[in-house]
């Protein structure tokens, strides 16, 4: 329970069981980090290779393989003003548009829950699913988090199981607070995935009998988990509201607090009275080093290879946990809910309650107070008050205004639309607001927006009438194919008695227009030439080999074999590695004609296929072809 050093990456627990292959994955967050996203399919496949130094090594095209490999498998629904705006644009942030679904609660509180439901298939075999219940959002911070991960099986059974119907409930949500509308595919998706919960029988974590699922802010779902019998109570929560705490500590005696002191420092005293220790983390504690990182892809497909972002230290409390004793038993709540007044009253949030002995996972258990390994408490300090911080009032002026204006502008109903532009391959990429006038922005706030793909913003004219009668607002270009996005960066910036407060903030729009081929103009923009899909061949054919570090060998050999693509062809001969993939991975060969379909489709693609690959590739196809027919029933 809650050992500090065992630590968990969110990347592994993404993996598939053995024999088995990601189906659909569907998940949730409050802020969201585009770059994080992309990362996101690594665990799904194979590609997640090390060095000989055990660091992570993202090869480039191993990213591209896995994110088009998947991209139509996710489904993210996030709030929909907190995407942050990345720092460069990614070529392969064109694949995961459809897969970011901006979400707006029914009531005025925020999109707030941190949970996935991962679907995994296998030849022959039962399907199962995996559940993982956050506190991290989907960025790579680096704070302190819980991450609680229930695997199951979908059993064979008419009804449901009662106990589930809470979790299958908030996923039947989902689709009713989407801001565009949703693809027949992510329909299909969710429908399958909250219809399928309700029959999965959950293996629980160790020293826990039973589990309770808390969709919160979900209609006809109670709001307050906390209505079991308490004697104690152990919070850990970053964000802290003087309401909440007082509401949690009514119950129990002897109730303890951990949180941030920067939180705590603007709390009243009276707050902190309802707790017998209120406890911080200690300044500089970190965990013993990892095996594993997780992984931080910078870098191009045309560039020699990805850097790897060194592991920064973990910073800050982000946890959200609940401990209770009561009586013989413990309750543990672990998910996305600070204590805060919003979170149980406002807020869209999801919550599990695990209940176990005591003497397993009570809140003695769980500080480890005495104990010989490193304990959480080991970690902790008794919080010091000293004066109470009062925030700047003018600062929380401004912060008010920019939430505000978050809201009027993402609440607007902005389309993207994408017209020719006066030569051929170039468009003009338009903001449009067919209704009414631009969102007026609170006074003394100054805006300005652009597509992702592009440096230079257009200022936002707060309260203007649309420019053109169309309704649009701001026309960029002319564009190149790859310029074009749905995402839109708005930066925003509020100044009130000499002092000023900037935010920025992405929203993925509705994208009207596009070109058709755009998805495979997009892998050769990433390609670039012959040598390139070469290689990106041979990653196609990585499950037939006899481990990751036979693949990652390949690769090496690759690299030094000169960019001409005489040493490749000599040393590794692409028949040899397509016969193999034959006997051990057909499948693996489905992905190699879909490549050669979309190269196929465009003249500029056909000529980036290897010289002789149609004759080495023809009698590899028609023996697959021939393995599909024999297998079907």
């Amino acid at each position: 329970m809650f050992e500090p050093q065992n630590r968990a990456l969110f990347i592994e627990a993404l993996r598939p069981p053995a024999g088995y292959s990601l189906d659909c994955a569907i998940g949730t967050t409050y802020t969201l980090d585009l770059l994080a996203l992309v990362t996101v399919p690594l665990g799904f496949t194979i590609f997640d290779w090390q060095d000989d130094s055990g660091r992570p090594e993202a090869n480039p095209l191993a990213l591209l393989e896995a994110v088009r490999r998947n991209a139509e498998r996710m489904a993210i629904f996030c709030q929909e003003d907190r995407i942050a705006i990345p720092r460069q644009h990614k070529g392969l942030f064109g694949y995961i548009e459809s897969s970011v679904i901006p979400v707006r609660p029914p009531e005025h509180g925020s999109f707030h829950p941190k949970v996935w439901a991962l679907r995994f298939v296998g030849l022959g075999k039962e399907v199962l699913y995996r559940l993982l219940v956050l506190s991290r959002n989907l960025t790579f911070d680096r704070s302190w988090d819980t991450m609680l991960v229930l695997d199951g099986e979908l059993t064979g059974r008419t009804y449901a199981f009662a106990a589930n119907h809470p979790l299958g409930d908030f996923f039947k949500a989902l689709p009713r607070m989407a801001r565009v509308p949703l693809s027949q595919r992510v329909y299909q998706q969710v429908d399958q995935v909250e219809g399928e919960l309700r029959r999965v029988r959950f293996q629980l974590p160790e020293g826990f009998d039973e589990a309770v699922f808390w969709p919160l802010g979900i209609k006809g779902h109670p709001p307050w988990p906390f209505k079991a019998r308490i004697d104690r109570i152990l919070v850990v929560s970053r964000f802290v509201s003087e309401g909440c705490l007082r509401r949690l500590a009514a119950q129990g005696k002897g109730n303890i607090l951990v949180s941030d002191v920067d939180s705590l420092d603007v709390l009243g005293q009276s707050a902190l009275d309802a707790f017998s220790r209120v406890l911080v983390f200690q300044d500089g504690v970190e965990p013993e080093p990892s095996e594993e990182t997780d992984v931080a892809v910078a870098g191009s497909i045309s560039e020699a290879g990805p850097e790897v972002a060194p592991e920064a230290p973990l910073s800050g409390l982000h946890a959200k946990a609940y401990i209770a004793d009561s009586g013989w038993k413990a309750r543990v709540w672990t998910g996305s809910a600070n204590a805060t007044d919003a979170a149980f009253t406002k807020n869209v949030e999801f919550m599990v309650e695990l209940i176990g002995r005591k003497s397993r996972c009570g809140v003695d258990a769980v500080l480890g107070e005495g104990a010989e390994r490193a304990s959480l408490l080991s970690l902790l300090r008794d919080y010091e008050r000293g004066e109470q911080l009062v925030k700047d009032p003018v600062m929380a002026e401004l912060e008010s205004m920019l939430d505000e204006a978050r809201r009027q502008i993402a609440k607007a109903g902005l389309v993207a639309r994408v017209s020719p532009a006066d030569k051929p391959q170039e468009y003009l990429l338009a903001l449009h607001l067919p209704d009414g006038p631009i969102p007026r922005l609170p006074d003394g706030i100054r805006g300005s927006c652009r597509p992702i793909t592009l440096r230079e913003p257009r200022e936002w004219k707060s309260g203007a009438r649309p420019a053109s009668s169309d309704g649009s607002v701001a026309v960029f270009g002319p564009l190149s194919l790859e310029a074009l996005s749905s995402f839109f960066a708005f930066e925003l910036t509020a100044s009130q008695a000499g002092q000023k407060l900037s935010a920025g903030f992405v929203l993925n729009l509705p994208l009207e227009g596009a070109p058709e081929d755009r998805s495979e103009r997009i892998l050769l923009s990433m390609l670039g030439d012959r040598e390139q899909v070469r290689r990106y061949l041979f990653l196609l054919l990585a499950e037939a080999a006899s481990s990751p570090g036979e693949v990652l060998d390949l690769f090496r050999a690759l690299d030094g074999a000169g960019t001409d693509g005489g040493g490749v062809e000599a040393g590794l001969p692409l028949f040899e590695v397509m016969v193999k993939a034959l006997h051990r991975s057909p499948d693996s060969l489905d992905r190699v004609a879909r490549l050669i379909d979309d190269l196929k489709k465009t003249p500029e693609g056909r000529s980036l296929l290897p010289e002789g690959l149609e004759a080495v590739w023809e009698p590899i196809w028609e023996a697959r072809k021939g393995l599909r027919h024999e297998a079907a029933p």
